[in-house]
């Protein structure tokens, strides 16, 4: 981890839930636009593996994905110690009413899965723990 990274910008996770994007990141950008609006990644971009053509754009707590030349998806890891560029916000309140009250209003499906709740909508997955708590995002 490069400890002298620091993210560019913030942005609160209630709008990249509502847009389904960082600024102009979204699924099917070109990749060009990652280095264009995050400017170097906190770690060296890499593939997945030797035999994929997946690679991993890492800007601390945001991980992008691009498949040839293409956004294919954005993780966002709100639980981990890496530096926030996606931040609670005015969610940080947010109890699992709060999230299934916006799960309703937006026709999101609810799924509960070994103790974690699942909220899926139309190009995005959160998962919550009982309490309500988020701790992934992924935008797909």
């Amino acid at each position: 981890m490069n400890k002298e990274w620091k993210p560019l910008f913030q942005i609160q996770l209630i709008h990249v839930i509502n847009k389904l994007r960082i600024h102009g990141i979204h699924i099917g950008a070109p990749d060009s636009v990652i280095y264009e609006i995050m400017g170097e990644p906190e770690l060296p971009t890499t593939k997945l593996n030797k035999k994929t053509k997946i690679y991993c754009y890492i800007y601390g707590n945001v991980t992008i994905y691009s498949e040839n030349n293409i956004v294919i998806a954005i993780d966002i890891d709100l639980h981990g110690v890496r530096k926030k560029v996606v931040d609670f916000g005015e969610v940080a309140n947010w109890k699992l009413n709060d999230w299934l009250a916006l799960s309703k209003q937006k026709g999101w499906h609810i799924n509960n899965i070994y103790n974690v709740i699942q909220l899926e909508g139309n190009g995005i997955v959160i998962g919550l723990s009982q309490e309500g708590k988020v701790g992934v995002v992924s935008i797909r």
